[in-house]
């Protein structure tokens, strides 16, 4: 009987030991579940993650790609250039050169060929990409969203409008009601001298100008000359303490810089000392042309590609040396060239004729009246519609005023 005791006792701990057993493996089975759904979600953020960073880093390495340098498809310049010096009546804008560039993208060169900036990059001002939020233009690229081709005035946008990209009027607020869907680009002219082309009204007005409400700011019209229609001589220093104060925050809330222009074209000695004097670099360089030759156009054109950045031509037009002027024919030919060159040079990222006061057969309009296109309006505008394929691309009912 005790025999029998002492089994049944055996048993009863058997079977309590194999009960136990069998807890402690559906308890161990159900903490592995629950590690592995912690572990899977985990697992799955960090996959998101690091698929958001990789997307990220395509993004930016198609950035960086965007402003790599590459080969530039302009000729080289003949030693042969018209007059140097030579501005339009109005004003100035900006330019650049690219070497990768298409209507809506440009690169800049890594190369600063002596100019003294720093050529990888530009502070935040240099991403090849931009958005403002207060403009709701996002920009890609270092070309206005609608093309290259531009105009620097506004008494023929009634007209041309249609068939352009972007516009400037010299002014921190430029607003045309004959505009359009078109960028309009907003300048710093100069700094505030009094009596002198609306100087001060320009430089308290650009005061007021939002950070972030425009993706393009220019920089000064032609600092390097003291005539009407240029900001003056601008000493470096001035101009250099100046930009950062008040461009320099455009940057910094993602608007693209452009550079300073210049009157003297590839005689300027100007820019160089000024791209060494600033902190915040521009992203384009601003271009004056006035020739009377395209051996001079490129001339100017290769000039500034030594800065290594994409060019905006924000004045051009024909020009010879005064009191001589071309007859109309001739002037017909040369626009029409030079808006082949703007937008088949890939160092081009953007282009604006001089709606000014150039000479005979200079203005768009006849008089600069704005009522309708002076025979070089019409050849510009077909110029542009034939090089681009963008004729009546947009309908736009003129506004007469």
């Amino acid at each position: 009987m005790l025999v029998l005791n002492h089994k049944l006792i055996l048993l009863a701990v058997l079977v309590l030991a194999l009960f136990l057993s069998n807890a402690d493996s559906v308890d161990a089975k159900k903490q592995c579940r629950v590690k592995h759904q912690k572990h899977h979600h985990k697992h799955h953020k960090a996959n998101h993650h690091s698929s958001s960073s990789a997307a990220s880093g395509a993004q930016s390495g198609s950035q960086s790609e965007a402003t790599s340098p590459s080969g530039s498809s302009s000729n080289s310049s003949s030693g042969s250039s018209a007059s140097s010096g030579s501005s339009s009546g109005s004003g100035s804008g900006s330019s650049g050169s690219s070497s990768s560039s298409n209507s809506n993208s440009g690169s800049s060169s890594s190369s600063d060929s002596g100019s003294g900036s720093s050529s990888s990059s530009s502070s935040s001002s240099s991403s090849s990409s931009s958005s403002s939020s207060s403009s709701g233009i996002s920009i890609s690229g270092f070309s206005p969203p609608l093309g290259k081709a531009g105009v620097a005035g506004g008494n023929s946008l009634k007209w041309t409008a249609k068939s352009l990209g972007w516009y400037y009027d010299w002014t921190p607020n430029p607003d045309n009601p004959n505009r359009g869907d078109i960028l309009a680009v907003p300048m710093l002219w100069g700094l505030g001298r009094v009596d002198h082309d609306d100087d001060w009204a320009r430089f308290e007005a650009f005061k007021k100008l939002k950070p972030g409400s425009a993706p393009f700011v220019m920089g000064f019209n032609e600092p390097d000359f003291s005539g009407s229609g240029s900001s003056g001589v601008i000493p470096v220093a001035d101009a250099a303490a100046a930009w950062e104060q008040w461009i320099a925050p455009h940057a910094h809330a993602g608007a693209k810089l452009i550079s300073p222009s210049m009157a003297m074209q590839k005689d300027e000695t100007w820019l160089a000392p000024f791209l060494k004097a600033i902190k915040t670099q521009p992203d384009i360089i601003a271009v004056h042309i006035f020739q009377d030759n395209m051996d001079g156009v490129k001339g100017v054109l290769d000039h500034f590609a030594q800065y290594g950045k994409p060019m905006w031509i924000t004045e051009w037009a024909y020009q010879g040396p005064s009191p001589k002027y071309a007859d109309q024919a001739t002037v017909d030919s040369i626009v029409k060239q030079m808006v082949d060159l703007f937008e088949n040079d890939e160092r081009v990222a953007a282009y604006s004729i001089s709606d000014a006061n150039n000479g005979p057969y200079g203005d768009l309009t006849p008089n600069q009246a704005g009522q309708s296109l002076s025979q070089t309006g019409k050849t510009y505008l077909a110029s542009v519609e034939q090089a681009t394929g963008k004729n009546q691309r947009r309908s736009l009912t003129p506004v007469r005023k």
